[in-house]
């Protein structure tokens, strides 16, 4: 079964924290946070933590023009109601076969970009000027990561299989495997994991159907 959004808005809804970032007098569109949630439940925790490439087309429900500019920490942005992505609903769609009430998602990269080339450069931009505010995995933002570690039950990787993404998602495993065991179905390449919306429809049902024998498995040896 593959749940149209429409049918998955229904049951989920999603929130997001959004900012705006400058640097060097460019400003980019960031999201850091996301989070799922079944109507109806109060989820005393998170199910499962994803850590993704970098945000997609997700923006506030109010539209662009309300996101604000930075001017504090990251991690003490409020959540606001947001519209879910195709990424967003391939993560509810897992929700639903595995019962979960809550999610959440984290990228590599705050930074909000839409084709792959585009994200290489944002990252070359930001790499020039010595700006790290923009992902999760810098030291500056150690303590707002380890917080929200603490709030899930597992971390699930799915960071994309592209090569020029390694550096960035070595350091990323490095940090998340000092503190958790990471899931995800693995790429041949370390430590690159399948994405969860490779778009094809075929595609995406595969990873759900390798996603949740993977889970079950680990189900079962607990």
């Amino acid at each position: 079964m593959f749940q149209s959004g429409k049918e998955l808005e229904k049951f989920f809804y999603t929130e997001a924290a959004f900012y705006k970032l400058q640097t060097h007098g460019k400003i980019q569109l960031c999201r850091s946070l996301v989070a799922l949630n079944r109507m109806g439940t109060e989820s005393v925790g998170v199910d499962a933590l994803f850590v993704l490439l970098n945000p997609g087309k997700c923006l506030p429900v109010t539209g662009e023009d309300s996101i604000p500019l930075l001017s504090g920490k990251v991690a003490e942005l409020p959540l606001v109601p947001a519209t879910p992505d195709n990424t967003l609903y391939q993560l509810m769609r897992l929700m639903e076969r595995m019962n979960w009430n809550s999610v959440q998602v984290i990228n590599l990269t705050d930074l909000r970009t839409g084709k792959f080339e585009e994200h290489k450069e944002s990252q070359k931009f930001m790499k020039q000027c010595g700006d790290s505010r923009h992902t999760i995995f810098s030291i500056d933002r150690y303590v707002e990561l380890l917080d929200i570690m603490e709030r899930a039950g597992m971390v699930i990787a799915g960071w994309g299989t592209k090569a020029s993404i390694i550096p960035a998602a070595e350091n990323a495993y490095t940090i998340l495997t000092e503190l958790e065991d990471i899931k995800g179905v693995a790429y041949k390449t370390y430590p690159l994991y399948y994405h969860p919306f490779p778009w094809l429809q075929n595609k995406c049902i595969k990873w759900l159907d390798d996603m949740e024998a993977q889970l079950k498995r680990t189900a079962e040896m607990v």
